[in-house]
């Protein structure tokens, strides 16, 4: 706990807390995370050490315990939140996976152009009937360029690699 309320003291908690909410709330909106699992998430994205306790979660973010467990299992099925143990230590630590973030986007990507294929079998289905097949026809358009987007989208971040570093 020490670890905690010492990072809190040397950070500017309200920007901090600020900034944390924000990410909370652009995770919930845009991936229907539950606004406590994005403050988990945005929290490990920034905390030093990176790595957590579920204990020093919960001080951190005012959170109860059972929300910070729930929460935290839920972003590792996920897969972007680990948990490890230490000999000596009762406590498991969870840190944040930042580089299956790619990964992660991908599979989202993945599963938005797959309904260029579902579009397109509505396109078959309702072929010649006016506004309806219109209006399917606008949508299939638009995830049939998305989807062939994607591959070139990955093949430069594959080319030119993870952004260097610097501070």
């Amino acid at each position: 706990m020490h670890a905690v309320t010492e990072y809190l003291d040397r950070t500017d908690r309200p920007a901090m807390s600020e900034w944390i909410e924000q990410m909370a709330a652009h995770f919930e909106a845009s991936e229907g995370m539950p606004l406590i699992a994005g403050r988990v998430l945005a929290f490990l994205l920034i905390c030093d050490p990176p790595e957590r306790t579920a204990a020093e979660l919960s001080l951190a973010l005012s959170a109860s315990s059972g929300s910070i467990s729930t929460n935290v299992r839920l972003l590792m099925r996920l897969g972007i939140v680990s948990k490890t143990t230490r000999q000596g230590r009762e406590a498991a630590l969870y840190r944040v996976e930042e580089d299956r973030w790619p990964e992660l986007v991908q599979q989202r990507m993945r599963r938005v152009t797959g309904l260029e294929e579902l579009t397109e079998q509505g396109l078959r289905m309702f072929s010649g009937q006016g506004e309806r097949a219109r209006r399917l026809r606008t949508v299939h358009e638009f995830y049939r360029w998305l989807a062939g987007e994607m591959p070139e989208l990955w093949r430069r971040w594959e080319r030119e690699g993870r952004p260097r570093l610097r501070f």
